[in-house]
C-alpha cells in the first residue's frame, strides 16, 4: 500500500541530495521524489534518482524511472516532442497516478505540437481522472500540473476568462513558488491588449519570483512579455535597450517591434531579414509577419500573419494583425 506523502514529507527533508543517496529505490516515496525533483527544478538531483531507481529490483521503481527519464530528456531537448511522445504512448504502467502522469506529460507535448485533436481529448481524460486519484503529493502536484497547461490552452483558444480562472486557481494551490511564476506571467499575457497595469502587475510578480528562484528561463519570458506590453501601449520610453540581450529569435523580434515603435523601421526591417530563415514555427513567423506590416501598413502581411497564427493555435495574439486589418478597414 502508497504510503501517505504530502508536500510537507520532502519540506522536512534537510538535505535533499543525502535523502537521495540513502532512500530506498523501491518505495513509494523514491518513485514520488521524482515528481518532488522535477517540479522544484532540480534537475541535478533529478538524474541522479532517475538513475537509482533504474537500477532497482523493483519493476514499478524502474517504470517511474523511465517515464520521468523519457520527459527529461525531452526537457534537455535530447529528443524530439514526436519521440518522446510516442515512447510515452507505449509505456505500460500498472499505477492510476503514473498513467494519469504520463496522461500529463502527453497532454503538453501535444500542445507543444498544436495537436489539438488530441489535446482536447487528453485533456478530458485528465480531468476525469486525477479527482479519482489517491489524496496526496501526486494527486496535488498532478492538479498544479493540470491547472498549469489549461490555463494555455484556454489562453491560446482566446478563452480568456477561463484562462484567467484556472490562473488564479492555480495560484491558491501552487506547490511550487516556479508554477506561481508561470502562472502570473500566463495572466499578464492575457491582459496584454485589454489592460496595460494588470499585464505589468502580473509580470512584476513573475519577475520577482523568477529572480528569488535564480531562474533564468521564466525571468526571460516574463522581461520578454514586459517588453512587448511596453511597446504595444507605446511606452518605449520606461524601455532600454539593454533589455534586449537576449540571443532567442523571440527576444530579436521583441527588440524589432522596440524599433518599429521607436521608428526605426529600417533597423528594424534589417533585424526580421536577418533572423528570417531561422524562424521555424508559425506562431514565430506570424510575429514576423505582423511586425512587417507594422512597417510596410501592407494588408497581406496582416492576412498571412493572421494565417501564421490560426496554424499555430494562438487565436488570443491572433487579435493583434485582425485589429491591424479593422483599422485599415
Amino acid at each position: 500500500m502508497n504510503e501517505f506523502i504530502t508536500p510537507e514529507t520532502f519540506n522536512a527533508i534537510d538535505d535533499l541530495e543525502e535523502f537521495i543517496t540513502h532512500v530506498d529505490p523501491e518505495s513509494y516515496i523514491a518513485r514520488v521524489a521524482l515528481e518532488y525533483l522535477v517540479i522544484n527544478s532540480k534537475s541535478d538531483l533529478l538524474e541522479k534518482l532517475i538513475e537509482k531507481l533504474l537500477t532497482s529490483t523493483s519493476e514499478e521503481s524502474r517504470t517511474w524511472a523511465e517515464v520521468y527519464q523519457i520527459d527529461h530528456l525531452l526537457y534537455k531537448q535530447e529528443i524530439s516532442l514526436i519521440e518522446a511522445t510516442k515512447q510515452l504512448t507505449y509505456k505500460k504502467v500498472k499505477s492510476d497516478e503514473l498513467a494519469t502522469l504520463i496522461k500529463v506529460f502527453q497532454l503538453y507535448n501535444y500542445y507543444d505540437l498544436k495537436n489539438f485533436e488530441m489535446r482536447a481529448s487528453l485533456s478530458s481524460l485528465v480531468a476525469v481522472e486525477i479527482p479519482q486519484l489517491i489524496d496526496g503529493f501526486m494527486k496535488n502536484s498532478l492538479l498544479c500540473r493540470e491547472k498549469l497547461i489549461m490555463q494555455g490552452v484556454h489562453l491560446h483558444l482566446n478563452e480568456v476568462e477561463e484562462s484567467r480562472k484556472c490562473g488564479l486557481e492555480l495560484l491558491e494551490n501552487a506547490l511550487t513558488p516556479s508554477m506561481k511564476a508561470i502562472a502570473y506571467n500566463l495572466l499578464g499575457i492575457s491582459y496584454i491588449i485589454c489592460n496595460k497595469d494588470m499585464a505589468l502587475e502580473n509580470f512584476h510578480k513573475s519577475i520577482d519570483l523568477a529572480k528569488n528562484l535564480q531562474n533564468n528561463r521564466m525571468l526571460d519570458q516574463a522581461q520578454i512579455s514586459m517588453n512587448f506590453t511596453y511597446c504595444y501601449w507605446n511606452e518605449t520610453d520606461k524601455l532600454k535597450e539593454d533589455l534586449y540581450e537576449l540571443t532567442s529569435l523571440n527576444n530579436k523580434q521583441g527588440f524589432a517591434f522596440y524599433l518599429i515603435k521607436t521608428g526605426k523601421k529600417n533597423e528594424a526591417l534589417k533585424i526580421l531579414d536577418d533572423i528570417d530563415l531561422k524562424i521555424d514555427n508559425d506562431y514565430l513567423k506570424a510575429f514576423d509577419q505582423y511586425y512587417r506590416g507594422l512597417i510596410s501598413g501592407e494588408r497581406l502581411y496582416f492576412q498571412k500573419s493572421t494565417k501564421y497564427f490560426e496554424l499555430a493555435g494562438n487565436l488570443y495574439f491572433r487579435q493583434l494583425p485582425l485589429n491591424e486589418l479593422n483599422r485599415i478597414n
